[in-house]
């Protein structure tokens, strides 16, 4: 057998020697952990075709562990000590994240300065971590700056009668009993998903429809037991006054068409001390 035969047969035997007894490669963590998060980010063509509104949270929590996209207005962005920095959305608890490995791959100082105050739309993994909805950005082609669309990032609840005279809303909101003029709480709710202009004074006015306006009252309730809004208790009802941080319904009435109908960003409700039984809700 000549050496270079040798040589061959030698090697063979030290890879089959290392097959049986385990023996790998060593990897490096930091590359595993990078192509590990790259994986879970995906791209746009991997995940939901139909975005989410950000302000959905019923829904979103709903999703975790999917792939989707999300859609939403960025209220405030921040950097922690850590160098992570976070999208923050408008009447949502989701929060976009990026490490600060990714950051560079950004311009203008990465996402914190480039989408601020900008209509989004993230493609990635729904986590939950700490409690806390998050996607983690880890390539530009998980983000686009989208145009703003009138109604477009509403969020709509259905209502479910869950016995006789009592619907309930995904949020776990009520709506039971009846106004003064005889009513259902459903019904007197609804007054505001239109316009009166012949009523005297102001009167809010909920942006799109029936479904809509339940679903901005489900949004305004949980972002105020999020932020732990201080209720004000007046004896048998308490009220809550939620700045949504975008317009969800305009000034209509007498006093809105004199004013030319201006937009609103307030949440008004009012419900029974204690419980979750709506009296009426309107935007403010």
């Amino acid at each position: 057998m000549n050496p270079i035969t040798k040589r061959i047969l030698a090697g063979f035997l030290v890879v089959f020697l290392l097959w049986i007894l385990g023996v790998r490669p060593a990897s490096r963590p930091e590359v595993a952990e990078r192509e590990e998060v790259a994986a879970e980010a995906v791209s746009a063509e991997a995940v939901v075709a139909e975005p989410l509104s950000a302000t959905n949270t019923v829904l979103l929590r709903q999703q975790v562990g999917q792939r989707l996209t999300v859609r939403g207005h960025v209220s405030d962005t921040n950097t922690a000590k850590s160098g992570r920095q976070f999208l923050n959305f408008y009447g949502s608890s989701l929060t976009v994240v990026c490490a600060p490995r990714d950051i560079s791959q950004f311009p203008d100082g990465g996402p914190e300065k480039l989408y601020r105050d900008k209509q989004l739309q993230v493609a990635g993994k729904l986590e939950r971590f700490k409690g806390k909805l998050q996607i983690q950005l880890v390539r530009p082609d998980q983000i686009e700056i989208v145009d703003e669309e009138d109604g477009s990032d509403l969020p709509t609840a259905e209502l479910r009668e869950v016995e006789p005279g009592v619907w309930q809303s995904p949020a776990g909101l009520h709506y039971v009993g009846r106004d003064a003029e005889g009513r259902t709480r459903v019904a007197h709710v609804l007054r505001h998903a239109e316009d009166i202009p012949s009523r005297a004074g102001p009167h809010g006015v909920f942006d799109g429809g029936r479904e809509e306006a339940f679903g901005i009252i489900d949004e305004a309730w949980q972002l105020a037991k999020a932020k732990k809004l201080e209720q004000r208790n007046e004896g048998r009802r308490s009220t809550l006054l939620v700045y949504m941080g975008r317009r969800i319904g305009y000034l209509g009435g007498s006093a809105g068409r004199e004013k030319g109908h201006p937009p609103l960003e307030r949440v008004f409700i009012v419900f029974d001390t204690g419980t979750k039984n709506v009296v009426t809700a309107f935007p403010k």
